[in-house]
């Protein structure tokens, strides 16, 4: 008997030793039509779709993309310059699974006559609610009243819809009633902003305040829930703006809001803060915020995935800290003179990232502009503008910058090197200001346009 009980022990640690083996998932791509663009594959991961990296066919169509999974995912696929951050086609993987999927790439914002070879119920299903879904949002977007009047029907399509969706897969079928219940609760948030961005109008109308009563439940950011849907962690920015500009009823304050990861504090659920965080961690530019709105929680980052994230995001952000030694940057301006941040020891600099075709980072040159000409009588603080544009197009940049007349010094420079690629930065336009002694003050400040740019330069003149 007590080595039968041994041989039984063993059973189970084998039968769950497999079922934690990671097993190799392969997706074949075949695109027809245009070849030049490229295909990007997304697996929902804690709220989120996360990119697994974009491929280019090859001369035959061909795109292979391998993952990793233990049993089951959903993956997203979709053409580069597709539907900014939704997704129109999905796909059900099961750990071992090798699919193959035809697109035609006809030149559009998607890819159309989309063949998965022997789809599994489970991917039929979802794609049956993602083209609900975008069918849905695409009709109401940018219309909320559109929206409150048509929400109340989606939702008993949503109700019919799991009613008459059964599988066979009862993890899939719970996976996906947790979802659409987030989905329709992003769907309710969303309409706020006209599911856009939340620097768009509010659907603040005293009329529209019953619809959007259910969103103040403090509950609904802890519903662990969030981690199965694509939209939930973009559910938990409208929550967030939508509670914040109750309280402010101020778009620009509810717009910084949304860039913070402040919110995470609100978020008692230790799995949704962590998802949150994550979501968040890549808008974090400086050390001081990360020490601020993450640090606090470190020990709830558990898994071997989340700690390497966590420490990764800390190490990264340590040269950007407040007081770190600037880099040392050494660029030349339009009349090829050589210039370094060591060279303007003794003066507060402030830098200017941009680019010729960047239109946010020309409506900034002005003001930008404007606030340095306040300063022109000071020989303690400089101002620099750095374009990204490339070397490759350094006499275009030089007649742009002569054609616009900029009285700062313009230096030269792109994306892969210097400065641009010491910072991390991600997106333009970016504003840099080093103290007297060349130390960090801060290397993502608030752009010109807003009052506490010239205010951070004012405290840092004022510095002893």
């Amino acid at each position: 008997m007590k080595k039968l009980l041994v041989l039984l022990l063993l059973f189970t640690i084998s039968i769950a030793g497999a079922s934690a083996e990671v097993i190799k998932t392969t997706l074949n791509f075949t695109v027809k039509g245009n070849l030049g663009s490229g295909l990007f594959l997304y697996e929902l991961k804690k709220g989120e779709g996360v990119s697994l990296g974009f491929k280019r066919p090859d001369a035959n169509g061909k795109v292979t993309f391998k993952v990793d999974l233990k049993k089951e995912g959903v993956f997203f696929f979709k053409r580069a310059g597709g539907h900014g951050g939704s997704f129109d086609n999905v796909i059900y993987l099961k750990a071992g699974d090798q699919k193959k999927v035809e697109v035609a790439d006809t030149g559009g914002i998607a890819y159309t006559n989309v063949i998965i070879e022997k789809p599994n119920v489970e991917t039929t299903t979802l794609q049956a609610w993602l083209n609900a879904m975008n069918e849905y949002s695409h009709s109401v977007k940018g219309k909320p009243s559109v929206g409150r009047t048509k929400y109340a029907q989606f939702e008993k399509f949503a109700a019919s819809f799991l009613k008459s969706n059964k599988t066979s897969n009862p993890y899939f079928n719970t996976w996906l009633n947790d979802k659409v219940a987030i989905d329709l609760k992003y769907l309710r948030a969303g309409n706020y902003f006209s599911l856009g961005r939340l620097n768009l109008a509010c659907d603040s109308s005293l009329s529209a305040q019953e619809f959007y009563k259910p969103l103040l439940d403090k509950n609904i950011i802890n519903d662990v829930r969030l981690l199965r849907s694509e939209h939930g962690m973009e559910l938990l920015d409208y929550v967030f703006g939508y509670w914040k500009f109750n309280e402010v009823k101020n778009q620009q304050k509810v717009v910084d809001n949304f860039f913070s990861a402040e919110n995470g504090a609100k978020i008692n659920d230790d799995a949704v803060k962590v998802a949150f965080l994550l979501y968040k961690m890549p808008g974090i530019k400086e050390y001081e915020n990360f020490v601020k709105y993450v640090e606090p929680y470190k020990s709830a980052f558990v898994t071997p995935e989340q700690k390497e994230a966590y420490n990764k995001f800390y190490n990264n952000l340590g040269p950007f800290a407040m007081g770190s030694p600037g880099y040392n940057f050494e660029l030349k301006d339009v009349n090829d003179k050589t210039y370094s941040l060591a060279g303007f020891k003794g003066k507060v600099v402030v830098i200017d990232v941009w680019a010729m075709w960047c239109a946010p980072c020309l409506q900034e040159k002005p003001i930008m502009e404007k606030i340095a000409e306040g300063y022109k009588d000071r020989n303690d603080i400089i101002f620099i503008g750095m374009s990204v544009d490339g070397h490759a197009k350094k006499d275009a940049w030089k007649n742009f910058v002569k054609s616009k007349g900029f009285t700062s010094i313009e230096l030269l420079t792109q994306f892969d090197e210097s400065l641009f690629k010491f910072y991390n930065i991600s997106g333009i336009p970016r504003f840099l200001i080093f103290d007297r002694d060349g130390k960090v003050v801060t290397v993502d400040a608030p752009r010109p346009s807003n009052p506490q740019f010239k205010k951070l330069i004012d405290e840092t003149l004022a510095a002893k």
